[in-house]
């Protein structure tokens, strides 16, 4: 199977974006999260130019990937030509338009405010007592993603015209995301943890904190069975 993770990351005015980026790397690598292979299949760039990126956006396009992950986490704000993405210190943007419709199954992640104004603003994986091999674990990833409709899944982490918060710790989105995923893990039953469960059991978590009330992630899918949603992660125990 051809897959591809994209990374994208404003570090301007927001220390918190490296470590939302660490993290996503770290769980994407793990065996729970399809054990992805660092070099060939995950591509980080902080703070590309506009020509960088769309470049890699092409290149993207022509490599028909079969399935393709995007993480993007930064400044953004919305404007009557829809989600618009800052991409570096040097105010240069693309539409997040340019990152859709990349392979007949996507998942975006896109963790920026969504207003008409900007506001500057570890998950731990135990490995050792796994008893599948690296190609075990792949192999039944990828078997997950083949069995999912072709869709495309846009993870927001906040409503049109609401602010996303974070610290220098990382964003309060994609922290909860990654903790609703080990919480949804320790369900033997599961086989595996959908994009949609996951972002769910983060909402879930966020409402818990009063500071995070006017904060209201969301979510975009094609229509889909609930058997045929593409995975975020895997059990290994089922």
């Amino acid at each position: 199977m051809r897959k591809k993770i994209l990374m994208i990351g404003n570090t301007d005015g927001l220390p918190g974006v490296p470590v939302d980026i660490n993290d996503y790397y770290s769980f994407f690598t793990s065996p729970v999260g399809g054990s992805w292979y660092s070099d060939d299949e995950i591509d980080v760039l902080l703070n590309p130019t506009q020509h960088e990126l769309l470049e890699t956006i092409a290149d993207i396009q022509k490599a028909n990937y079969d399935y393709l992950i995007t993480v993007f986490s930064g400044h953004g704000e919305e404007t009557s030509d829809g989600t618009v993405l800052s991409i570096n210190g040097d105010a240069e943007t693309i539409l997040l338009h340019n990152l859709t419709e990349l392979a007949d199954r996507q998942l975006l992640i896109i963790h920026c405010c969504r207003v008409h104004h900007r506001i500057p603003e570890d998950i731990s994986i135990d490995s050792t007592a796994l008893s599948l091999s690296r190609n075990s674990v792949r192999k039944a990833y990828e078997k997950l993603i083949q069995r999912s409709a072709p869709q495309q899944v846009i993870l927001f982490s906040c409503e049109d015209k609401e602010v996303t918060w974070g610290t220098a710790e990382g964003g309060f989105y994609s922290q909860y995301l990654l903790d609703a995923i080990e919480l949804e893990l320790e369900n033997p039953h599961l086989r595996f943890v959908s994009v949609g469960r996951a972002h769910y059991r983060a909402v879930s978590l966020m409402r818990q904190d009063d500071f995070l009330s006017e904060q209201n992630p969301t979510m975009q899918q094609s229509p889909c069975s609930v058997h045929r949603r593409l995975p975020l992660a895997v059990n290994l125990w089922w």
